[in-house]
């Protein structure tokens, strides 16, 4: 495949996530998109466990097809977000939501924010719609109620996690109910904003928000690239401006 070509004529917008954060939506963001979903169904056997903390599976596409985007990324979102444009790492993943929900562990059942990847550093997150079935889901942002007592109830199962799984449940309501994607407010978190999927439609965002895909049938979930629910994915760890709060 050739790289990707960014579409100069795509509208940019800003929309709040939350009261205090924002993501920028770029609708009809490839020229290519459709060459990029052939892409992925001829490299479907390549897709893997990459992450251990993704529902599904994974594929590390090759920086070489990424120049435009990734010039899109330093040249455009430093109009939207306080990060540099210089030392920005980023690397870039095809992925596939397939895990039904009673093979999700407990931190797949709920929202999560991003890795920092090194001291000093924060990470932003690109996200590229690829699929035409909405019902597929897009994208919740939440707002934490206790990130204290998740993060106590995290350390535990560090430790020990039979013990870990029971304090979970004894704190959390959400794990003592059947297995299930998290699309709404529950006792851990509380759903800000909701962004519907469109295809080629790319939302950017910090990774520091807590966000989950908004699955809400999983039935419709499949390996198949050309009907599953296929992403593409793009990471910026970047050096925020100093003085600033992220996504303001």
């Amino acid at each position: 495949m050739k790289a990707l070509q960014i579409n100069t004529d795509a509208t940019i917008r800003r929309e709040a996530i939350s009261t205090d954060h924002h993501c920028v939506i770029v609708d009809e963001f490839l020229r290519n998109p459709d060459e990029l979903v052939e892409f992925a169904a001829l490299h479907a056997g390549e897709f893997s466990n990459y992450d251990s903390g993704y529902p599904g599976r994974q594929f590390h596409v090759n920086d070489d097809l990424m120049g435009d985007v990734y010039r899109f990324i330093r040249f455009e979102m430093t109009q939207h977000f306080p990060f540099f444009k210089g030392s920005m790492i980023l690397w870039t993943l095809l992925s596939m939501v397939t895990l039904r929900p009673n093979e999700l562990s407990a931190r797949q059942r709920i929202c999560h924010t991003d890795p920092i990847p090194s001291p000093g550093r924060t990470v932003y997150a690109g996200l590229l719609y690829l699929f035409k079935n909405e019902d597929l889901g897009g994208t919740g942002f939440y707002r934490w109620k206790d990130k204290e007592l998740l993060e106590k109830v995290a350390a535990v199962e560090r430790e020990d996690p039979e013990r870990g799984w029971a304090y979970r449940q004894e704190k959390f309501p959400t794990f003592r109910e059947p297995a299930r994607y998290m699309t709404d407010s529950n006792e851990i978190a509380e759903l800000c904003r909701t962004i519907s999927p469109h295809f080629n439609r790319l939302i950017f965002y910090w990774g520091g928000v807590p966000h989950s895909g908004t699955i809400s049938a999983p039935e419709l979930l499949s390996a198949d690239v050309k009907r599953g629910r296929l992403t593409l994915n793009v990471f910026a760890s970047v050096l925020p401006k100093t003085g600033t709060r992220p996504a303001n």
